[in-house]
């Protein structure tokens, strides 16, 4: 029962609806509120229950079987005002079945801001935070390569969406849809807290996309990385459990796995890590301390990406796949540099949506839960991502540089997501080739090569 999705009901929800609700909160009863979450009643898995021998219908509305008087508290009470209140007398006489009370907390406009659990004698047992349901999300460096992706992925899903972003990389990624009014940018840097308290108001929920991406950027300067990978990561995540900001996802990478000694076995969630990299290094640092952080009313989840790769408005030529396609495209040629390491790949328009998958989820479901993010089936060799761009650019072809700049060689199991909440992947490398490959001969992309279109070469220019 870490938020109110699972907490709360409309008066017009049905008797299904509430059920559902109980089932998942396992306290045997939900709380029915107007459309500005003022507390109307309460409903029991029992009231729904002789509701239904009476002879209502599951698909009836859930105020008809409504208690309008549930006992409450106040969370202006003192301790004595609580106990003159709440009497072991009043607790007796509305007990549940396991022995204690549920009763929610109010504030003076009479919304529920937390729920508490009494024993038999009036004495409390527990207490967790009520969170409205995810409205307003906040997504930091949300006009990045995935973040403007993203930006539009929960705007169309009907989200409000905010993003703090320093734009190192300029406003492209966003210029289409800054002006929505359901959009809200906020140029700052995530080190700064003040600027991320700023941010943090208001919103819902969090998504941290904001750390230095990339092997070859990370070490440009080992404690830049460290501040922007870790340290700025851990004040974030404090700030967010403060103002009690309980939905926090934050986007990891599959490059904590590293160098497997066997490339062919698939590594899931408890495989060991293996970092070769100041990057993977500071991912794993950023995991350990969001699930130190972690309690009743902060909830983590950490999102391993494997690599990226597609059309983004927010555009990189620094990514394998779509390197080697504007290669194919623009020199005939499709340069693979060693071939034999694997590596997962996924669409970023693919990426986006794993993001609104837990967002969607109940929260019990994403709590202090890792997930790889991807599909099995693309677990490539360099060699054949090579292959498969190659095949659609008939005139391009291959040179092969067998020495290898990257010693990363892993495969990734990606069921977990699947199994937990239902997400797969429907882009391809062949979707995403086609399609870079139409930008380009519109010209949307002038010169490759610009710094711009590398994480690399802007964050260089940034740290000199």
């Amino acid at each position: 029962m870490e938020n109110d999705a699972e907490v709360t009901v409309s008066p017009e929800a049905t008797l299904k609806d509430a059920m559902g609700k109980i089932n998942v909160n396992r306290f045997g009863i939900v709380f029915v509120v107007d459309e500005d979450d003022r507390l109307l009643g309460a409903v029991t898995d029992g009231d729904i229950r002789r509701g239904i021998l009476d002879g209502k219908k599951v698909t009836e509305a859930v105020r008809t079987v409504a208690t309008t008087d549930p006992v409450t508290a106040y969370e202006s009470w003192g301790e004595q005002e609580f106990n003159q209140h709440i009497t072991p007398s009043v607790v007796r006489q509305h007990v549940g079945h396991d022995g204690t009370l549920t009763i929610p907390v109010l504030n003076d406009d009479d919304q529920i801001v937390s729920v508490i659990n009494v024993d038999g004698k009036g004495e409390q047992v527990s207490e967790q935070m009520v969170r409205k349901s995810v409205e307003t999300v906040l997504v930091i460096g949300g006009a990045g390569y995935l973040g403007s992706q993203l930006c539009r992925e929960l705007l169309e899903s009907g989200y409000n969406v905010r993003v703090l972003d320093k734009l190192l990389f300029g406003t492209t990624g966003i210029d289409d849809i800054k002006e929505r009014d359901n959009f809200k940018l906020l140029q700052g840097d995530m080190r700064d807290i003040n600027a991320v308290v700023d941010a943090v108001k208001g919103s819902d929920a969090v998504i941290h996309l904001g750390g230095l991406v990339g092997d070859p950027a990370s070490a440009l300067d080992p404690q830049e990385t460290l501040e922007l990978n870790y340290h700025a990561t851990r004040m974030i995540a404090e700030v967010c459990k403060y103002h009690q900001i309980n939905r926090f996802i934050f986007a990891s990478t599959c490059s904590v796995y590293g160098k497997s000694a066997s490339p062919e076995t698939l590594l899931d969630e408890t495989s060991e890590l293996n970092p070769v990299s100041l990057y993977a290094q500071t991912n794993i640092q950023s995991e350990e301390i969001l699930f130190e952080l972690m309690d009743e009313n902060f909830a983590p989840t950490i999102l391993r990406m494997a690599t990226l790769y597609g059309y983004s408005p927010r555009m990189r030529f620094d990514l394998v796949v779509n390197i080697l396609t504007a290669k194919a495209q623009t020199e005939s040629v499709v340069p693979i540099f060693g071939g034999d390491q694997y590596r997962p790949n996924l669409h970023v328009r693919d990426a986006a949506r794993a993001y609104t998958a837990c967002l969607d989820a109940p929260l019990n479901l994403v709590k202090g839960e890792v997930f790889n993010v991807g599909s099995n089936a693309q677990n490539y060799q360099i060699s054949e991502v090579g292959e498969i761009i190659s095949e659609c650019f008939p005139e391009a072809s291959i040179d092969w540089q067998r020495e290898k700049e990257d010693e990363r060689s892993y495969q990734v199991d990606f069921s977990k997501i699947t199994d937990t909440l239902g997400y797969d992947v429907s882009e391809t490398i062949e979707d995403a080739a086609l399609e870079i490959k139409s930008s380009l001969e519109d010209n949307e992309f002038t010169d490759i090569s610009d710094d711009n279109y590398s994480n690399y070469r802007t964050t260089k220019k940034y740290v000199e």
